[in-house]
């Protein structure tokens, strides 16, 4: 009876494994994209922070910092929202050139805008036109969203050419760099390498959509055209918000105290974000039955060891930091502030797997942009009071901002998961 039981077992498992096989293929290629986009800058970054200086290498980080802001415009939150349409409309292939020519055609139209403010303000600011070709080559990251159709793919469920072409046009971008940095003077090259891989990324893309698939490109109407920039304007409106408390800080280091804090600062960011990323893996698969079965008792538990597996991970990386900052920058910087910063990992690990697999997961998702406006709230206002009180001449003060920031949105979350708990609960 024990080998008739593993064997039903099998087959059942056989059988979900086929029914499922889409879905278990493009979490598999998003997962190894993910760890990829996460490793590939730190291949360079110890490379670029010895041969360009942290001051250099600073402005480097704040030009794709300010061009950021211009992807965020021109992807207009096309990219969260707009597969829905896709997947609907998946075997209808004049409804997807309808989709797919409106998008891009407002994506252009964007672009454009965007381009006229970068120019304008990096000619207004004096340091930034100092540094004008650096900018100049840091704004065709913005590429990636003009050209680059990832709502496409995502509607159709073909993960891979987003994992693949993204894999590739990084790993070109790594070899390029170890190629043509070489001095001082080399580092506007740093953003031109990566706008060149991402404008052949994206025409590639085109190709497979237009060519291989067989959409057409239609002049798109207005009111088609109004529908798709008012069904993704709450998400657009959402990540300009999250920019605001997340990417802020660079630009006020930079022009506050200098560029080699900047760096700092973005090592603290990146220590971060390797320590998380696992556990938002871990989320990212247990979603699906936290949204079915809405069981409560086993959400509890999982946070739990969410919140204990991101403070160990903190403790390592903090025990190895010396070694690490060593080997990132191969220069002994003031430590106190990136250890500082390494207490966010455990801050926003506990609160995004609160807002993933409780408050999102359970269908509660007005409070996803409630605790962004909370935390933008905490943010400026302790920004205010530094500049006030004239604390903001030191890293310190931004990486506190910054700390206590995410421990509001904690707050906020903890408060709002007690509410949902007790509801489920009745």
């Amino acid at each position: 009876s024990f080998f008739k039981l593993k064997s039903m077992n099998f087959t059942v498992l056989k059988k979900t494994l086929k029914n499922n096989s889409v879905i278990f293929q493009n979490f598999t290629y998003i997962t190894i994209l993910q760890v990829f986009v996460m490793l590939a800058p730190l291949i360079t970054y110890p490379y670029l922070t010895r041969v360009l200086g942290l001051e250099l290498y600073g402005w480097v980080i704040t030009a794709q910092i300010v061009a950021s802001y211009c992807s965020i415009l021109v992807d207009f939150g096309f990219k969260s929202v707009s597969a829905k349409h896709v997947s609907i409309h998946r075997n209808d292939k004049s409804k997807l050139s309808e989709i797919v020519s409106s998008i891009l055609s407002i994506r252009l139209l964007l672009w454009i805008l965007a381009l006229t403010v970068y120019a304008t303000i990096i000619y207004l600011i004096p340091s930034y036109r100092s540094h004008y070709l650096l900018f100049i080559f840091s704004f065709g990251l913005t590429f990636n969203e003009l050209l680059f159709p990832q709502f496409y793919f995502q509607g159709v469920e073909r993960m891979k050419y987003i994992a693949i072409l993204n894999i590739v046009i990084r790993s070109i971008f790594v070899v390029l760099t170890f190629v043509f940095i070489r001095s001082l003077s080399d580092y506007i090259y740093v953003p031109l390498l990566m706008s060149i891989g991402y404008f052949i990324g994206g025409i590639l893309s085109l190709y497979v959509i237009f060519y291989k698939d067989g959409i057409e490109f239609i002049l798109p109407s207005w009111g088609n055209m109004k529908f798709y920039l008012k069904d993704a304007s709450s998400i657009f409106f959402t990540d300009v918000i999250c920019t605001i408390k997340d990417k802020c800080n660079y630009l006020l280091l930079g022009a506050f105290i200098g560029m080699k804090d900047v760096v700092i600062y973005d090592l603290g960011s990146k220590f971060t974000n390797i320590i998380l990323k696992p556990f938002s893996i871990v989320g990212t698969v247990l979603f699906p039955k936290m949204a079915k079965e809405r069981n409560i008792r086993f959400f509890r538990k999982i946070v739990k060891y969410v919140a204990c597996g991101i403070v160990i991970s903190v403790l390592i990386v903090n025990i190895f930091l010396p070694y690490l900052v060593e080997f990132f920058t191969a220069r002994e910087l003031d430590l106190l502030p990136i250890r500082l910063y390494l207490l966010s990992p455990i801050f926003v690990g506990v609160s995004g797997y609160i807002a993933s697999n409780l408050i999102i997961a359970l269908g509660y998702n007005k409070y996803i942009f409630y605790s962004i406006i909370v935390t933008t709230i905490v943010y400026l206002s302790l920004l205010g009071l530094m500049y006030a009180g004239e604390y903001l001449n030191s890293i310190h003060s931004f990486v506190l901002i910054t700390v206590l920031s995410y421990l509001g949105e904690l707050v906020y979350r903890l408060f709002v998961a007690k509410k949902i708990v007790n509801i489920e609960e009745k």
